[in-house]
């Protein structure tokens, strides 16, 4: 069992990145003793109505805040979506990734918020075929509720955390009405958002 390589997939939009994601990788590369860390920037979401900042710039932010995170866990930003073009399917990276990692065991992080609406995704019944779907119980989501409501769906894991809950559209918003933002993301991010005057039109 040991020998296997697991390897954990954490896509989103990361618009922009910031301190609940980096916690959240933290916790799952812990608790699940993840060998690799794949960090996986969407290059056009079949979801979000939000305008996406340039995808180049949101693979910039998150190369800079998941640098160093885990020193037992190799972690690499792949632009993997990009590559591939289209709308950004999970099912469709994650058997990319099966081809790359023929024997690797895949784990597809989620947050709380994507539990609830997991099963309006396309394919959902292949993820859980293919990965270990797991759930991040962050600040602010009852771990019961979302025990029950993995348990519904089946083959899907609750990891409990004492994660602290931000949202990127939070992040936005602040950014927005020029408020501080030196709280939710890492230096470094809060920097190329002001460097590359990100989401100040965003008025969100």
């Amino acid at each position: 069992m040991s020998d296997i390589l697991k390897i954990g997939i954490f896509g989103g939009a990361f618009n922009p990145v910031h301190n609940g994601h980096i916690n959240l990788a933290k916790e799952a590369t812990a608790q699940l003793k993840l060998r690799r860390l794949l960090i996986i920037p969407t290059y056009e979401s079949p979801h979000k109505q939000t305008r996406l900042a340039p995808f180049e710039s949101r693979v910039e932010m998150c190369r800079a805040a998941f640098s160093g995170i885990s020193d037992k866990c190799e972690v690499e930003v792949s632009d993997i979506e990009r590559k591939m073009g289209g709308v950004s399917y999970t099912i469709n990276t994650v058997r990319e990734l099966e081809k790359m990692y023929p024997d690797a065991r895949l784990y597809l992080l989620i947050g709380g918020d994507m539990l609830y609406s997991f099963r309006e995704w396309y394919k959902y019944e292949s993820l859980l075929k293919e990965t270990k779907v797991t759930a991040i119980a962050r600040g602010g989501d009852s771990f019961t509720d979302m025990r029950e409501f993995a348990n519904e769906i089946g083959r899907v894991s609750v990891l409990v955390t004492d994660i602290v809950n931000v949202s990127s559209t939070e992040v936005r918003g602040k950014i927005s009405r020029g408020e501080d933002i030196s709280e939710l993301v890492p230096e470094s991010v809060s920097k190329f958002i002001v460097e590359n005057n990100l989401y100040r039109g965003d008025g969100e």
